[in-house]
């Protein structure tokens, strides 16, 4: 199924993020930001999935936080689609003698390619439930990359956010412009995080409080009750507590800090 090779495909992206965030910094202070402050890519994005006219990053460029937003609200959208179809897959399967026979033949038809009408009415039931079974095989299985991808999404968005509104020191701070030339060039080293073509140690001041600003607007109310009502969801369907609510709660308290 392609669209699980492409889900699965995310999350393998998204766990080698995280994991690289993790295993390189040790401590909050030096996190390793793999995406600028920039929520731009969100907003150029929102809307219907523009899979065939998505923009290409340059590879000199390091993407904007904004990617990761846009990942986070697809994801959620996935989720309840794929939620509603392996709801209704379950209820077929629980009724399957009471489905129209033009939709038992068409599922019928989904196992064996000929044939459907030559065969008894019990055999064409045992057919229709073996593909309802895969239906919702897969649909489950997209429930769990899509949990996945947002808990990861999550965890990306508060370790940046934590960075950049808490521990950054924008290079056009007063700070930074005093210190001294070897004790600026370290901070701006371990700001970067060993990348110092990454543009990271040109973060503003105006920069940190338009993420802020654009944080705020993007990950309003709607976005954080979806979230929470997925981790519900999906506690009922796969019996697994995710850690959504607490990365939601982490994201939202950055959010309400105030910078000096």
């Amino acid at each position: 199924d392609i669209e699980l090779a492409m889900q699965q495909i995310c999350a393998n992206v998204m766990e080698y993020c995280q994991l690289l965030m993790v295993q390189c910094a040790p401590t909050f202070e030096h996190t390793v930001c793999l995406f600028t402050p920039s929520l731009s890519e969100s907003t150029n994005r929102d809307g219907p999935r523009q899979d065939t006219q998505a923009s290409v990053i340059p590879y000199w460029r390091l993407p904007g936080l904004g990617i990761i937003v846009y990942l986070l609200k697809q994801s959620a959208n996935d989720f309840f689609s794929y939620y509603d179809s392996h709801r209704q897959n379950v209820n077929k399967l629980q009724n399957v003698e009471q489905l129209p026979p033009e939709e038992i033949k068409e599922l019928c038809q989904s196992v064996i390619l000929a044939g459907v009408d030559k065969i008894s009415t019990t055999q064409k039931y045992i057919l229709a439930k073996r593909r309802l079974v895969k239906l919702i095989n897969n649909r489950a299985k997209l429930l769990s990359l899509c949990c996945y991808i947002i808990e990861t999404c999550l965890f990306i968005l508060w370790r940046h956010l934590e960075h950049y509104l808490l521990h950054c020191t924008p290079a056009d701070s007063q700070a930074s412009l005093l210190a001294p030339r070897t004790q600026l060039r370290s901070r701006r080293l371990q700001e970067t995080n060993f990348d110092v073509t990454s543009g990271l140690s040109r973060v503003s001041q105006l920069d940190i409080d338009q993420l802020q600003l654009e944080a705020t607007n993007n990950f309003g109310e709607s976005l954080q009750k979806k979230l929470l009502d997925i981790e519900g969801l999906y506690s009922s369907v796969r019996s697994r507590y995710t850690f959504i609510q607490a990365l939601v709660r982490r994201i939202r308290g950055l959010l309400r800090i105030s910078r000096g």
